[in-house]
């Protein structure tokens, strides 16, 4: 193990924050020699326009408990938006890295493979934001009720909770990778989350459809805070201070989270030899 990785917390942060721009650059290198597949995996990730279609099918010339034809197609143009920006293949990067071994080399470089990865993600996104226009110029012409135009302050909390929820999806998603150093089954485990993730982030149906009971709890769990709070930020659906200090927490708890499982997984691990 390198010098680096084995000096303290400090160190090692002073030393990420020096070398992130050459990270970024070597990062978005691997993004351009793969920027096929990065266009097929961002196309896969447009399951909102899915949903919009059959929301808008369902309220007809009516609403759905106060939610309108325009009400849906401004949920799930955000919906999309925000699902591009904050998506991640950081699990099966793990999952496969971890299970054929692959991580060993990693270990020895300078940087934490983890942040490396995270550096990847976030280098990624002006190719997605390149797939997203021409998509979101589709939606206008099919919708144009889908433009609005948000308040300041929506605008900037949408911009906080969305760098909060990319955070948020890419800790979610390693927690789930890195159950590889335990069992073979991890990406079992990723599809269970999954599954309830896309009901209780709002990515299937808006939570203001849930009951109000539900919705009270589905706001302050993780799933939520990864995709649906800065969709609802934006449209104005729900309070920017206090959805942002949901946010913060779960971050902070994630992180924390993340950081003990990776050093418990890391000696693991080496005591298999792998």
């Amino acid at each position: 193990m390198s010098r680096v990785l084995g000096a303290g917390p400090i160190a090692r942060l002073r030393h990420v924050i020096v070398a992130w721009p050459s990270i970024l650059r070597v990062a978005f290198a691997g993004m351009v020699a793969y920027r096929a597949e990065m266009i097929i995996w961002v196309l896969s990730a447009t399951l909102p326009l899915v949903m919009l279609s059959l929301w808008n099918a369902a309220a007809g010339g009516g609403a759905i408990d106060g939610w309108d034809q325009t009400a849906f197609t401004r949920y799930f143009a955000v919906n999309l938006v925000v699902r591009q920006l904050t998506g991640s293949w950081v699990v099966w990067e793990l999952n496969w890295s971890i299970r054929k071994g692959d991580l060993s080399p990693k270990l020895l470089r300078p940087m934490n493979p983890l942040v490396f990865n995270l550096a990847e993600t976030f280098a990624a996104l002006p190719f997605r934001v390149v797939v997203l226009l021409p998509l979101v110029g589709v939606l206008a012409m099919w919708r144009p009720e889908a433009l609005f135009l948000p308040s300041p302050a929506a605008a900037a909390g949408f911009v906080a909770s969305s760098l909060f929820a990319f955070c948020l999806a890419w800790l979610v998603q390693a927690l789930f990778g890195m159950i590889a150093f335990w069992t073979e089954q991890s990406m079992g485990f990723w599809s269970a989350w999954f599954a309830v993730w896309a009901l209780f982030a709002g990515y299937f149906v808006p939570l203001a459809l849930f009951p109000p009971s539900l919705v009270a709890l589905a706001q302050v769990l993780p799933f939520y805070s990864t995709l649906g709070a800065p969709v609802d930020v934006l449209l104005g659906h729900a309070p920017v201070a206090s959805t942002l200090a949901i946010q913060a927490g779960w971050l902070a708890a994630l992180g924390l989270l993340t950081a003990l499982v990776w050093r418990s997984g890391i000696r693991r691990y080496g005591a298999v030899g792998a």
